[in-house]
């Protein structure tokens, strides 16, 4: 009998102690838990720094402007990177069209591939020339003193947003029929059907659509008008079975 009462005694305290533990769980979770993260931003933050940074496949801006972009200092921990957040802080650049980033966290470092978008035309508007991607994309401005041989579009974006477009789809057809190999100045500044460009010291009234028949037009009269030695000073195409051409002679009269 007395070692049954003994039994039935051990079984109800280890039965409390049970019950205690199991009361006491959260609240040693809970210093666990402060614990870890007090100890985290005592001396975690000098695990995994960051020490290099790799970028690759950038031309127009420099490894030092990405960097700047990122917003990292060497020896922070790289637990608290985020890809996303660094790719998104280096698109925010105009020149940026797409960057992929790899965070090696054992090595230290972070490779960026990047894409860069690429000049295709000067586009003034305002009073201010800047560099623009085949989009009409705003670049940056062209610094003084700097003349990069592009075509040029005169806009007026803010009034005539539409002829703009026009411009920049004409731009590309010059581009892919070798017009570029000139000087080249596209007048987008009023409605889309007075468009026009000037070819060196050629003025060619284009007008509005049509471009590739309107380029094939071009291309056959410039051949005949070298053949007569004509020099012109304007070509009009924006009619659809006539082309006018004015001599040089006739401006001077």
């Amino acid at each position: 009998m007395r070692r049954k009462n003994r039994k039935a005694k051990n079984t109800q305290g280890e039965g409390r102690g049970r019950s205690l533990l199991l009361k006491a769980a959260p609240f040693i979770v809970a210093v666990l838990l402060v614990a870890g993260f007090l100890g985290y931003l005592r001396y975690g933050r000098g695990f995994f720094p960051l020490r290099k940074v790799v970028f690759t496949g950038n031309r127009n801006l420099s490894s030092g402007e990405l960097f700047s972009l990122l917003n990292v200092k060497k020896g922070q921990n790289m637990l608290g990177f985020s890809k996303t957040a660094l790719s998104r802080r280096l698109l925010a650049n105009p020149w940026v069209k797409n960057a992929a980033v790899r965070n090696e966290i054992l090595s230290g470092r972070i490779l960026v591939r990047v894409e860069e978008r690429q000049p295709f035309v000067l586009i003034r508007r305002e009073g201010v020339t800047w560099l623009a991607d085949i989009q009409g994309r705003l670049l940056e401005p062209v610094r003084e003193g700097v003349t990069p041989f592009l075509p040029v579009i005169q806009a007026d974006v803010k009034n005539y947003r539409d002829t703009f477009k026009e411009a920049m789809l004409l731009a590309r057809l010059l581009k892919i029929r070798g017009y570029f190999q000139r000087p080249i100045v596209i007048e987008a500044d009023t409605f889309p059907e007075d468009l026009s460009l000037k070819a060196g010291d050629v003025v060619i009234k284009v007008g509005f659509g049509d471009y590739e028949q309107k380029l094939d037009k071009l291309a056959e009269l410039e051949s005949e008008i070298q053949k007569r030695g004509i020099q012109a000073s304007t070509i009009d195409l924006r009619f659809a079975n006539r082309v006018f051409v004015t001599p040089v002679m006739e401006v001077r009269k």
